[in-house]
């Protein structure tokens, strides 16, 4: 290789810091926090419809804490394969289709006439939106040198965390309406809730158009063995980049260098079985089982184990959030006696709060507390604010020590919730606690960092999908023990907060993204 060639060629990093950080970057990070928040959306989402739910399917609390969790079953159940297609085939190519194919099925749920309809398609809808839960984050992260990565993926996160604000308000706009219309062909009344899905559903529409616009990752394409078609997009990122700033200034890379710890793919010597089936279980394996080999072992089942603590919190007692709140308002709104929450879930259990007609019979209400709406806003909002100070607390201390204290908070807050007995009180520190969804992005920004470029995106799924067992476990424990054992389901699920922050100090350091001495002396 000649001197002039040498030193045209530089590893992918080394290119991707070349190129600037300008409006190409800020908008691949609007673009991400959209996509993450549609995420969130279509699947936390329904936690504002549920007590609405109860009353329009008749829905039991078991069938309730179904709902709630059959989407993050459908994430579980494909998050394996989409990392596995996300590493073989691409970011793009996963994220695009499954964007545009889940507002499909969301519009399709809207419509579902009982329980067993709209859990089955929900559980789908779960299965597409898992493309992009998982892989957005390698996605952004791979547009970024080591330098940015880990800021661009916090600041992908918080502006999910920033529209998650507009939740509630979404929700009170269309589930506290009260007109309906019969639907004819399948008998079903078209009520305010089924709007809300659809509300729910856009935005993956929106982000499946953009992505018209947007290339592929171009680590991932290096990777891919494509450094042709990466440098095409470096020298796209460049010129958006700097053309006001630069416009004279011209990318000069000829030739990319994979990262020592960025290899390109090599494929593996498979013999094709007749069998499809088999043949994509034998890739599927070569895929993951590096993963839970001597070298990436540890780091894989601490991050898994750590993610799983936090959704069983973030996502598994949110969905249960606007239920405790609902029936924490309306007890302060009827009695002054002071009461722990839980004490005030069995005092509703007991009948003493459900609204009745002269006729003794029971009314469930198709409308959510304003008050629900209100302190949900609040919680949205605080999450928001938590995720900002963390960001600029963890390039002051690190992201481990700020894992620890901030998990160690949010579990003291939950233990606090429910020992108080002043009910207002309570509530905000459950807010804190589940605030704890923040500390996802930190780990995620950890993740991309400590493992390959080649098996990024299957660590990343693997990991969240076992966060989202988390989740699922988490609705659905709490909607059988949440009247009967509502301390245990509760307290417990706190203290494993603080174990989680504890956990974080074992993940290994990230690695330093340098160029192997075998590249530096490539003749």
């Amino acid at each position: 290789m000649s001197k002039d060639i040498k030193e045209k060629a530089v590893t992918i990093d080394e290119a991707l810091e070349r190129t600037g950080f300008g409006k190409f970057n800020i908008f691949i990070i609007i673009f991400s926090g959209f996509v993450l928040n549609n995420v969130v959306l279509e699947s936390v989402g329904v936690s504002f419809a549920l007590p609405v739910l109860e009353c329009d399917l008749h829905l039991t609390h078991k069938e309730q804490g179904i709902i709630g969790a059959v989407s993050f079953a459908g994430v579980i159940a494909s998050s394996h394969f989409w990392g596995f297609l996300a590493d073989t085939t691409g970011r793009k190519r996963i994220m695009q289709p499954a964007l545009i194919l889940g507002f499909i099925v969301t519009v399709f749920s809207s419509l579902s006439p009982n329980f067993i309809t709209f859990a089955i398609l929900r559980f789908i809808n779960g299965i597409i939106i898992s493309a992009g839960s998982a892989t957005t984050f390698v996605y952004l992260g791979e547009f970024h040198c080591q330098k940015f990565c880990n800021r661009a993926i916090l600041f992908g996160g918080l502006i999910s965390s920033s529209l998650a604000v507009f939740f509630p308000i979404i929700a009170l706009a269309f589930i506290n309406q009260s007109w309906e219309f019969h639907v004819p062909f399948i008998n079903i009344v078209f009520t305010p809730w089924r709007s809300y899905f659809l509300a729910c559903g856009l935005p993956g529409l929106l982000c499946g158009v953009a992505m018209f616009y947007l290339p592929e990752s171009p680590k991932y394409l290096l990777s891919a063995g494509k450094p042709e078609e990466a440098i095409e997009v470096l020298i796209r990122m460049h010129r958006v980049n700097l053309k006001d700033k630069e416009p004279q200034t011209e990318f000069t890379i000829i030739s990319l260098l994979p990262d020592a710890y960025a290899p390109v793919r090599k494929e593996k010597s498979l013999e094709k079985d007749k069998n499809v089936f088999v043949y994509i279980m034998q890739l599927m394996w070569h895929q993951t089982a590096p993963l839970f080999m001597r070298e990436h072992i540890r780091k894989t089942f601490l991050s898994c184990l750590i993610l799983y603590i936090i959704f069983f919190n973030a996502h598994g007692l949110y969905m249960w959030f606007p239920y405790v709140l609902n029936i924490a308002m309306q007890y302060t709104e009827k009695y002054e006696d002071p009461k722990r929450l839980c004490d005030i879930i069995k005092f509703a259990k007991s009948g003493n709060l459900t609204n009745v007609e002269n006729d003794n019979t029971e009314v469930c209400s198709m409308q959510l507390e304003m008050s629900t709406y209100f302190h949900s806003t609040i919680l949205e909002v605080i999450y928001a604010s938590m995720l900002l100070i963390t960001m600029y607390l963890v390039g002051k201390f690190g992201r481990k020590p700020m894992l620890f204290v901030f998990l160690f908070v949010c579990g003291t807050c939950g233990i606090l919730a429910f020992s108080v007995p002043v009910p207002l009180l309570a509530i905000y520190l459950f807010v804190i606690q589940l605030c704890c969804g923040v500390a996802v992005n930190v780990v995620n920004a950890i993740v991309v960092e400590i493992f390959p470029t080649n098996l990024r995106a299957m660590a990343i799924c693997i990991s969240l999908m076992i966060g989202r067992i988390g989740s699922v476990t988490g609705s659905n424990i709490l909607g059988i023990l949440i009247e009967s054992h509502c301390e245990l389901a509760l307290y417990s699920p706190s203290v494993a907060l603080i174990v989680a922050g504890a956990l974080g100090f074992l993940l290994p350091k990230a690695n330093n993204v340098i160029r192997s001495k075998d590249q530096e002396n490539t003749p």
